[in-house]
């Protein structure tokens, strides 16, 4: 390949492509030869990542869905500034915000109630102006870690119903793979309130 995997590419997919890879290593014998009977060779290792990233793509098919369940009143963090009544910036921020989507589209735009696909187009914009900037590193960051959580909720969540059938006597597994889907929509949660903050804020601060 002319280039190598990117950050996103690494932690978002891939890592939560191996968690499934590795799941069914275990417990798929078709799947076991992965690993190797003596450790792994670099040709095992270059199969074994290509599959994970394969299905770390397939993973995120399913996070992508488990993200409507995540933020169901408002569809992405992104969207939280749209109502009045939010805490993701303060009044004088979002003031700003607005002034500063005024100036960029070249028109009022009052973005209380904003219908959320255009919100959509026009963060994209701003990240844009952003990263031109050279002022996205924070938000780059976030993106990678609300990545990189929303593959684990659905690869944890894919090995937790597994072993609800093939392993239900063992409560314990079951106890522990509960609690990391419950730690990574939260670290999930957390990623995406920083982006969609970190976003605003570098926004509103870019000089005119």
């Amino acid at each position: 390949m002319a280039k190598g995997f990117d950050p996103y590419e690494i932690t978002g997919i891939i890592i939560p492509g191996t968690v499934l890879t590795l799941l069914l290593a275990a417990e798929a014998s078709p799947f076991r030869s992965m690993l190797g009977s003596d450790g792994l060779t670099v040709g095992d290792l270059g199969l074994f990542v290509l599959i994970a990233f394969v299905f770390g793509h397939l993973v995120q098919a399913l996070g992508n869905l488990i993200e409507l369940a995540i933020w169901p009143r408002c569809g992405l963090p992104t969207n939280l500034v749209l109502e009045e009544s939010q805490s993701l910036v303060s009044p004088a921020q979002r003031g700003a915000l607005q002034a500063g989507v005024t100036a960029m589209e070249g028109e009022p735009a009052n973005i209380t109630g904003l219908n959320r696909d255009v919100w959509r187009a026009i963060t994209t914009r701003a990240y844009a102006r952003v990263r031109t900037a050279g002022r996205s590193m924070r938000i780059d960051i976030a993106n990678r870690t609300y990545g990189l959580c929303r593959g684990l909720v659905a690869a944890l969540t894919i090995a937790l119903l597994w072993c609800i059938y093939a392993h239900r006597d063992q409560p314990g597994l079951l106890a522990a793979l509960a609690l990391m889907i419950v730690a990574a929509v939260w670290r999930m949660r957390r990623a995406g309130i920083h982006y969609a903050r970190a976003l605003f804020l570098e926004f509103i601060d870019l000089d005119p």
